[in-house]
């Protein structure tokens, strides 16, 4: 077991339990069974481990292999990609690659990710900013802030804005234009959506809530919300196919 408290500095770590408190610089490999990191880690390397529990700031330049339940609260930023059996991230959550979790994925607050990102299932609060395709059997959440993502693939989507005075009875004025999550494809069998904006949209069964713009359908719309709107602006000529 190999625990690091103060200002610590270790040219690498391979042990079976790894604690560390307060700030800690590994400029080599982490590799361990257990790891419970709180303060602020700089790890240069790869950061292996059959479990993870991150709190405070921190920064690992290289890949993070987790066998089991990785867990985040504060901030990490990684460098490389990241794969875990399951994922549970709270605040600000950065990855240079693609993150991978083979069962669930959840977090809360903003996910940045360089390229896909993939789980079973993927439940989320928040803000994310995605280059690439977000995937899973399920995907489900809430956007707080203005978010991106180049692709939603499902089988069920249901992606909606946080909750705002535009929604409360007698409240006249438009949502704010950063309660949206921007899309450039979703793919699935069913589709729930509010607040959200998508260039083309496949789906078996589609459901639009208010503030859903499409500009292309490809599928039934079982209900349309009378604020969603479906086609290119009025200026540009609708797509071969349109469907309503």
């Amino acid at each position: 077991m190999l625990h690091l408290t103060g200002a610590s500095r270790v040219a690498r770590v391979r042990v079976k339990e790894f604690s560390s408190e307060g700030f800690a610089k590994v400029p080599g490999d982490i590799e361990v069974g257990t790891a419970t990191v709180s303060g602020s880690l700089a790890a240069g390397g790869r950061f292996v481990a059959g479990t993870a529990q991150f709190s405070g700031s921190h920064r690992i330049d290289g890949a993070v292999e987790v066998a089991g339940l990785l867990r985040s609260r504060g901030t990490l930023r990684i460098g490389g990609t990241v794969t875990a059996r399951a994922a549970q991230l709270a605040g600000s959550v950065s990855v240079g690659g693609s993150l991978a979790v083979s069962d669930r994925l959840d977090w809360s607050g903003a996910l940045e990710s360089g390229q896909d990102v993939r789980g079973s299932q993927v439940f989320f609060r928040g803000r994310m900013s995605i280059r690439g395709t977000l995937s899973a059997r399920t995907i489900s959440g809430e956007v707080d802030t203005l978010s991106t993502v180049g692709a939603l693939e499902a089988d069920w989507v249901d992606v909606r804005r946080k909750r705002s005075l535009r929604d409360l009875p007698l409240f006249l004025l438009p949502p704010p234009a950063w309660h949206e999550l921007e899309v450039d494809r979703i793919e699935a069998a069913e589709v729930h959506l509010a607040g959200v904006r998508v260039r083309r949209l496949v789906a078996d069964r589609i459901w639009l809530g208010p503030d859903t713009h499409i500009e292309y359908v490809e599928g039934t719309i079982v209900s349309q919300h009378k604020d969603a709107h479906v086609g290119p602006e009025s200026e540009s000529p609708p797509p071969p196919g349109l469907s309503r």
